[in-house]
């Protein structure tokens, strides 16, 4: 059978398939050498048997068109299609044959130096191993590399792979550095810095997940809450052990004091009575001393600390100032309750909203007198939850037939009203 006969058989169309798939990887192999600027003998060897292979496929195909053309046989084929076309058909498998052998050996030859030198498709192979994801642009904008990890991300935040640094630009606001988080709660770091390579400027972007850095440092800053918190009541505390220690040592000096009183005064009696039996001057000295002793505790005051008072020094030894407008009620509870309130905001200020300002407007009328202080800083979350200090101090308003509402916006507002008759005011300070 000849090549001609074997075309227009039921074998042609493999025949024809063959030699189409040879021609084709021939042509990738070719294209890879000059990617990989191998050297022209390299080249020269690869595109022998393609262009071996392109002369026979264009043949075969010059023949099949030179059939289809002259259907009643009336044309004379050229020679050389008749030369060809007259051919063994075992001639035309020796060919396919031996450029597949050349094809295998190219091949082989290919992924020899692939593994013995850096090319392009392996720097990318590597570079997309990579849990970092990085990325060149030009300055305009186009992207000329990316690797997997930040097509990944670019899909997780726009959709679609990373093709325009303009939207990264967008999203980072024009920032260098910048914190992303996705909806499945990863956090990844941006950073953007600019190259110069070959006389060129290209826009180096780099993406890292600190999703585990990001969560040790949420940790870490309420861990430092919880501690602030714990300092902040340490130093209440210390302030009100102090006080504490002191009374309890006037306590103690007061009670000596008071015994030995007692005691001159059973010998002011017994001299009273035997005269003679005593030491005149001891016991005038130890009336002295006594009467010096109480006459000076007299001048000095000693009557209860006021709430408000050791209140607002609470609040100033946390670090916040207490501005207060209105007038300041005189009694009781009015005054307990006030100085409640001002010692919880000012607490809750410093452990919830990093708050360092309270203000306090008192509004009274011949009905009821209200409250309303409002602390800077952070606003609390919502729902406002009243657990301890607040739920404490309700039930004292509640207590003396009074409401109190709390607010989030725009900073926390505590309104408290009690229902009062006739109360006496003092001008606030």
């Amino acid at each position: 059978m000849t090549i001609h006969e074997a075309l227009f058989s039921p074998t042609g169309e493999p025949l024809m398939t063959v030699c189409l798939l040879l021609l084709t990887l021939q042509m990738a192999l070719i294209l890879a050498s000059f990617r990989n600027n191998r050297s022209g003998r390299i080249k020269a060897l690869y595109f022998l048997p393609f262009a071996l292979g392109f002369a026979f496929f264009y043949l075969l195909m010059l023949d099949i068109c030179w059939a289809h053309d002259d259907t009643n046989g009336e044309k004379a084929r050229p020679a050389i299609l008749a030369a060809f076309g007259s051919l063994p058909l075992a001639v035309m498998l020796l060919l396919e044959l031996l450029l597949a052998l050349a094809l295998i050996a190219a091949f082989r030859d290919f992924m020899r130096y692939r593994k013995s030198r850096p090319s392009f498709e392996s720097v990318k192979e590597t570079m997309d191993l990579l849990p970092v994801g990085i990325a060149f642009a030009k300055p305009d904008g186009t992207v000329v590399f990316s690797n997997l990890a930040i097509n990944s991300l670019s899909r997780a935040l726009t959709g679609r792979e990373f093709t325009d640094l303009e939207v990264f630009r967008g999203i980072t606001a024009g920032e260098k550095e910048a914190q992303l988080t996705l909806p499945d709660a990863a956090v990844w770091q941006l950073t953007s810095d600019t190259l110069d390579v070959d006389s060129e400027e290209y826009v180096q972007l780099t993406a890292a997940d600190i999703s585990e850095q990001a969560a040790i440092t949420r940790r870490l800053e309420e861990k430092n809450a919880k501690l602030r918190d714990i300092h902040m009541r340490l130093d209440i505390y210390n302030r009100q052990a102090d006080r504490i220690v002191i009374a309890q040592e006037l306590l103690t000096a007061r009670m000596a004091v008071h015994n030995e009183v007692g005691n001159v005064l059973l010998e002011s009696r017994h001299y009273l009575q035997d005269p003679a039996s005593f030491d005149e001057e001891k016991l005038l000295q130890a009336l002295k001393n006594t009467n010096t002793y109480l006459l000076r505790e007299y001048e000095e005051d000693d009557t209860a600390r006021d709430p408000l008072a050791e209140a607002l020094e609470t609040a100033e030894a946390i670090g916040v100032d207490v501005a207060i407008t209105g007038l300041i009620p005189a009694k009781d509870p009015f005054r307990a309750i006030l100085a409640a309130a001002v010692s919880e905001c000012a607490s809750n200020a410093v452990k919830h909203a990093d708050g360092d300002a309270l203000s306090v407007l008192i509004q009274s009328t011949d009905a009821e007198i209200s409250y309303v202080l409002q602390s800077n800083g952070e606003a609390p979350a919502l729902p406002i939850r009243e657990t301890g200090g607040l739920k404490s101090l309700r039930t004292l308003v509640e207590k003396e037939k009074g409401t109190m509402q709390t607010a989030a916006a725009p900073a926390f507002t505590l309104t408290i009203r009690l229902p009062v008759s006739s109360e006496p005011l003092s001008p606030s300070s």
